[in-house]
């Protein structure tokens, strides 16, 4: 009975012996209620930004809305897209810093900070096509040189855009094919449903004709 009970006090002893290489915590609670108040502002700070992001692009859109009708489905599907354009990249800013300043509450940040910007300038080097990219996509919607719908010639390139994001314009040309186009490349635009283009169209577009009555 002495022999079975040997390994367990050995290994009770042992853990005791490991316990006591450790520090006794001390629990600072005027540290850990300033770390709550902090965390819970931020919150607060994040969630305000987020509503008055919001509220400011529903306005924007509202706005738009309510100027002259005619062009107001035009207006408004433009001004949505660059209400979201901006609510996205809003909240990435937003996450960005409530994130770094809720870790600021428990490590210092510095030298987390220094990596991301090392990090970050690499990465915009690497990704500067990108870029390029989204920044021409965003000033073509901003601009509004073409939209969905319209037929557009972009440089060789001729057709119906079907898809327009930040990142390329997707024409639909008349056999059907899909040409996929970066926005950073496209340096000519053609738009020929706007204008005096859309007006000779119009113009020269085969009337219908009606089948003559015939006589009772």
């Amino acid at each position: 009975m002495n022999a079975a009970r040997a390994p367990i006090a050995t290994a009770v002893l042992a853990l005791s012996r490991v316990e006591l290489r450790f520090p006794k915590w001390e629990v600072d609670l005027d540290l850990v209620l300033r770390g709550a108040v902090k965390a819970v502002v931020i919150l607060a700070l994040a969630w305000v930004a987020r509503w008055a992001l919001r509220r400011l692009a529903r306005r924007m859109v509202a706005r738009v809305a309510a100027g002259e009708p005619a062009t107001a489905s035009a207006r408004v599907q433009r001004a949505t897209t660059l209400a979201q354009i901006l609510t996205h990249v809003g909240m990435v800013v937003i996450f960005i810093a409530a994130g770094l300043l809720f870790l600021d509450i428990f490590i210092n940040i510095g030298p987390l900070l220094a990596g991301a910007g090392v990090l970050g300038l690499a990465l915009s080097l690497g990704g500067q096509a990108v870029m390029k990219d989204i920044v021409t996509g965003f000033l073509i919607v901003l601009e509004d040189q073409y939209a969905v719908g319209e037929r557009v010639r972009i440089g060789d390139v001729e057709g119906t855009v079907h898809q327009l994001t930040l990142r390329v314009t997707v024409l639909r040309a008349e056999d059907g094919t899909l040409h996929y186009l970066a926005n950073g490349s496209i340096s000519a635009i053609a738009n020929r449903s706007r204008g005096l283009a859309a007006r000779a169209a119009g113009a020269t577009a085969p009337e219908e004709r009606r089948a003559p009555a015939r006589p009772a």
